[in-house]
């Protein structure tokens, strides 16, 4: 590793784990939240509708990503890198500045739904352009394991946020924490991010985006969008297909706790504590597999780990069966694996697939509109076991978005071949 692609890769990974520290807090606190903020409906319906702004922040990120993506492609990756952070920064303390709704009526929600938009947006961006970033920092061959370093940071972000929340929790009174204690998480988040912000200045301009500034004349916003539409639309759809099929795993695995006490004999306490260690050994466990995928080659992993996962997962879900803390334990660990090397090769491929002109925009569109569209997977899948009344019709949805992402894989990585050897 290179000083400059260690420092990148350390404050692009610093940046990804406390944007979802900043993102994912106001989910942990949803229960907080809604009775602070919409007092005046009952328990039920404030709750709902504390996590229908809690999925605004999720609808609203295909945009974040597609206008900073082209902000990133057309005035460079650092000035962008910056003003995503700088915005999650700013509404999480937005966040935990705000009145309540007994102090300021209806202006508390509106306020709060505002400041999740913003946060939507930043998210948005944040980890395709740190993918970005560290991708044109390094080589293609270790494209895996520095992506590894980024997105264990992620889990590290969401450890940290229920640490936090543990802390706050054992140290607080539950009065306390509804009259001040819930805005620590959020102005503790806020500022982290803010320091982030000074530190994020030292980052030098990606060396191809520099080069490539030398080579062209300054186009429209516009154009980084419009020319992926125009020229890059096998790529695009292969990307899409591709993030599908992981993003169907890792919202199956937010999932999994309704669906294991519903079709399992597994309490809650033992679900969740099983899920931290998966999430745990996630995060030590992406620099090693980021690793393994630059050895075998990305497209090689991606596609293996797709055909592994199709022949192995009924096995894997047999775990679940034994109804045993530590059969549970093991499916957790390894279905994270599963994820694991997906992420690691899924990231270096598309950051392949895309030239630089057009890379922020290129990954942040498939990244976010995939998630997006995933996100009502756990809807699908209830309907599903409804209308078949059995619980492995989720098995078969995993399956079918395995098998898409396996085939978008293998032509994207034809494409890159023919691509490769044109230009030789």
């Amino acid at each position: 590793m290179s000083n400059t692609a260690k420092k990148t890769t350390l404050l692009a990974s610093l940046g990804a784990g406390l944007e979802y520290y900043d993102f994912i807090i106001y989910g942990m606190m949803s229960s907080t939240l809604s009775t602070l903020f919409f007092s005046a409906d009952s328990p039920h319906v404030a709750l709902l509708k504390t996590f229908g702004v809690f999925a605004v922040g999720y609808a609203i990120r295909p945009l974040g990503g597609i206008l900073f993506g082209m902000i990133g492609d057309t005035y460079g990756r650092k000035s962008t890198f910056l003003a995503v952070m700088l915005l999650m920064a700013l509404a999480t303390i937005g966040i935990g500045l705000l009145p309540t709704y007994g102090q300021v009526g209806i202006a508390a929600p509106c306020l709060l739904l505002f400041f999740r938009l913003a946060q939507g947006l930043s998210f948005g961006a944040e980890l395709p352009g740190a993918v970005t970033v560290v991708s044109e920092h390094t080589k293609k061959q270790r494209h895996g394991i520095y992506s590894g370093f980024v997105i264990s940071s992620v889990s590290i972000g969401a450890t940290l946020a229920s640490f936090i929340l543990f802390l706050l929790s054992k140290s607080v009174a539950q009065e306390q924490i509804l009259s001040w204690g819930w805005r620590i998480p959020f102005l503790l988040g806020g500022g982290l991010a803010v320091a982030n912000y000074f530190i994020r200045k030292h980052l030098e301009e990606t060396p191809q985006f520099s080069q490539l500034q030398k080579t062209r004349a300054r186009p429209a916003l516009k154009e980084p969008l419009l020319s992926l539409i125009r020229f890059n639309k096998t790529e695009l759809v292969c990307g899409i297909f591709m993030t599908m099929a992981l993003a169907s795993l890792v919202i199956f695995s937010l999932y999994l706790p309704t669906y294991l006490t519903a079709h399992f004999a597994f309490a809650s306490q033992d679900i969740y504590l099983a899920m931290t260690y998966g999430m745990l050994w996630s995060a030590l466990s992406l620099p090693l597999c980021g690793w393994i995928s630059d050895r075998l080659g990305q497209s090689k992993t991606f596609i293996g780990t797709c055909v592994l996962f199709v022949l192995g997962v009924f096995g894997l879900f047999s775990f679940l069966r034994q109804g045993q803390w530590g059969s549970l334990l093991l499916f957790m660990i390894l279905y994270q694996t599963v994820i694991s090397f997906l992420s690691v090769s899924y990231f270096a491929l598309l950051s392949s697939a895309f030239s630089t002109a057009v890379r922020f925009t290129g990954i942040a569109l498939c990244y976010n509109v995939a998630y997006s569209a995933m996100s009502c997977s756990p809807i699908l899948i209830t309907a599903l076991i409804f209308t078949t009344n059995k619980p492995a019709s989720a098995i078969w949805f995993l399956i079918a978005f395995a098998l898409f992402g396996m085939t978008a894989a293998y032509v994207l990585s034809k494409r890159s071949l023919t691509t490769d050897r044109a230009e030789a």
